[in-house]
């Protein structure tokens, strides 16, 4: 054996147990994550003990303590992984959109903020991640509400702040309870779809995200463009 390949050979033999070790550790972290995700989705937050999440995950309680030191803790990694990319994806889109004027801004605002939440629902984790939300409202709002803080309130602001920049006929109030609005509307259109489909005898599919995006987006941009509800009483 060549001087260069028994070095490589140390060299590869002196990495691979750390690398198995780190390895190890990210497949533990992501099994008790999925594992999680699942349980609180069917059983609810408070219906799943850090016991049988560690059953259910095969690993032991210490594992679950060390990766994210509490229940709560995995709750909000479990809440954060699905939150981060969303969030990424809606601000990519918005500062795009600061390239356009008007109506057409209005839109594309719109549409940065309303497509990844819908084209997460289509994958089937975004499915699991939408129950789990409806479980949370049900059963903890408070906890969900520190969450939805925690991950979106930042990001909200910015889409606010947008709004109110390109809409200066409408005050910071009717901006946000125009936003409100918006929430609600991607928010049962991904929890509740079946209803829609099942009155329309199948013509309006929530499942279909493009044709959602074609009827949302012209609806909510005309929506914030209304005349203000209190013109006496507008103030920025």
């Amino acid at each position: 054996m060549d001087r260069a390949n028994a070095l490589g050979r140390v060299r590869s033999t002196d990495r691979s147990p750390a690398r198995a070790a780190g390895q190890d550790e990210d497949g533990t972290r992501d099994r008790i994550l999925k594992t999680a995700e699942r349980l609180f989705a069917e059983r609810g937050f408070n219906g799943v003990s850090v016991r049988a999440l560690a059953g259910a995950a095969k690993v032991n309680i210490a594992s679950i303590g060390y990766h994210f030191h509490s229940k709560e803790g995995l709750l909000a990694e479990v809440y954060r992984r699905h939150c981060e990319p969303l969030i990424e994806e809606r601000l990519r889109g918005l500062a795009a959109a600061a390239s356009l004027a008007g109506a057409a801004r209005v839109a594309a605002i719109i549409e940065a903020f309303v497509r990844p939440a819908l084209q997460q629902v289509d994958a089937e984790a975004g499915a699991t991640f939408i129950r789990l939300r409806a479980v949370l409202s049900g059963e903890n709002s408070e906890l969900l509400e520190k969450l939805v803080a925690d991950n979106f309130d930042q990001s909200s602001s910015a889409f606010i702040d947008a709004l109110c920049d390109c809409l200066p006929h409408l005050s910071r109030t009717d901006v946000c309870w125009r936003f409100h609005f918006l929430l609600g509307s991607v928010y049962y259109t991904a929890a509740g779809p079946h209803r829609i489909f099942a009155f329309s005898n199948g013509r309006c599919d929530p499942g279909d995200t493009e044709a959602v995006i074609k009827e949302l987006v012209p609806f909510m941009t005309r929506a914030f463009q209304a005349p203000p509800t209190n013109p006496a009483g507008k103030a920025r």
